[in-house]
């Protein structure tokens, strides 16, 4: 956890010195462990800069400026009433598990889901000065699948993109069942919602004074002193920090020329498929830290094609539990994975990924 360390202290030397990443500031510790344990920076490391941890920090940190956006109060209140409509149409059980959720907690994970198509679409605009709709229209949810983008500058885009939400410290890009098949670009967005935000915008948009605490005495529930003393240990609105990791081309067609480097065909259908992968080995464990492929935790191909990629590269992993950094269990379901070191990010890559879209 060294480098983790040193990109925190790294990162809070900045925010001493400069406004400019100011709306990361209380997140430095999730920042810096999406970005080290995903090998984003790692990623931003010219090939004269591996041996050097601090070029490569600051070549992340100038990056990290270009890639922010900041979400406010309004960018909340679009995301809260159309992650509203959304979510008594989504499952209560948890893709793959018995896990129930209530409509509440369905509402509140949607809104981070929007939060990240809302980042993306104002990180278009104020970056790269493109006007994004996003698609919204309420329908049969298997629409949602292919693409979350409806127009660009007032057209139809050529392609679907897709966009992924995960907190700060997410390290992975996961397309659960056959998502994968139906887009042709995924973006990942990581968005700082804490788990007071909720109640924050609550408080700030005034439903819980104006409506909950006014029933509450208009009906005995409670005094005017009491309710006084609930709101002001109530947390107050922050904006909502956020950047776009990146994106990864996955679907075969005219633009895969741009990008040759990525994925090969996908199979028809779903199966035991790695393209590459690699580990830190503990004392007891080998910690997946980097993976391009499919994964399902119940088949045992998928594990024994992974020890073999992982054995290739001279990992010792024999007798030794098998974990992927940052997930404690999977469900069991099938999963694209790729971790966010593995996205294109640099602004020639997005240049030419908005001139195909």
């Amino acid at each position: 956890m060294g480098r983790v360390s040193d990109c925190v202290r790294f990162l809070r030397t900045e925010l001493e010195s400069s406004s400019e990443l100011s709306a990361f500031s209380g997140f430095e510790d999730e920042v810096c462990e999406g970005a080290v344990r995903g090998l984003d920076v790692d990623a931003l490391c010219g090939p004269q800069q591996s041996q050097n941890w601090l070029s490569c920090l600051q070549n992340w940190l100038e990056w990290l400026k270009s890639a922010k956006v900041v979400l406010e109060q309004k960018d909340y209140l679009s995301a809260a009433v159309y992650a509203l409509g959304l979510a008594p149409r989504l499952a209560a059980t948890d893709y793959g598990t018995a896990r129930q959720r209530d409509l509440g907690q369905l509402w509140t994970d949607a809104i981070r889901g929007f939060l990240g198509e809302i980042a993306f679409v104002k990180w278009l605009r104020e970056r790269h000065r493109k006007r994004v709709e996003l698609d919204y229209s309420v329908g049969p949810l298997e629409e949602y699948l292919p693409r979350d983008i409806k127009s660009v500058d007032g057209r139809e885009p050529r392609l679907n993109i897709s966009i992924k939400t995960t907190k700060l410290g997410g390290i992975w890009l996961d397309v659960p069942g056959a998502q994968i098949m139906h887009s042709d670009v995924y973006v990942l967005v990581r968005v700082g919602v804490t788990r007071e935000h909720f109640i924050a915008f609550l408080k700030a948009i005034s439903v819980i004074r104006d409506k909950l605490f006014s029933r509450a005495v208009e009906h005995g529930v409670a005094d005017e002193k009491f309710l006084e003393q609930v709101w002001e240990s109530l947390p107050e609105f922050r904006p909502v920090p956020a950047y776009v990791a990146g994106f990864l081309p996955v679907k075969r067609g005219d633009h895969t020329a741009d990008f040759p480097d990525m994925l090969g065909a996908l199979p028809q259908s779903i199966q035991c498929v790695i393209h590459d992968a690699d580990c830190e080995v503990k004392v007891k464990r080998a910690e997946v830290n980097s993976f391009l492929g499919f994964w399902h935790p119940g088949r045992q191909e998928c594990r024994e094609q992974l020890v073999d990629i992982l054995k290739r590269k001279g990992r010792d992993v024999e007798g030794k539990k098998v974990e992927f950094a940052g997930i404690g269990d999977f469900t069991r379901a099938w999963h694209f994975l790729a971790n966010s070191g593995r996205l294109k990010r640099r602004d020639g890559e997005w240049s030419v990924l908005l001139q195909l879209l």
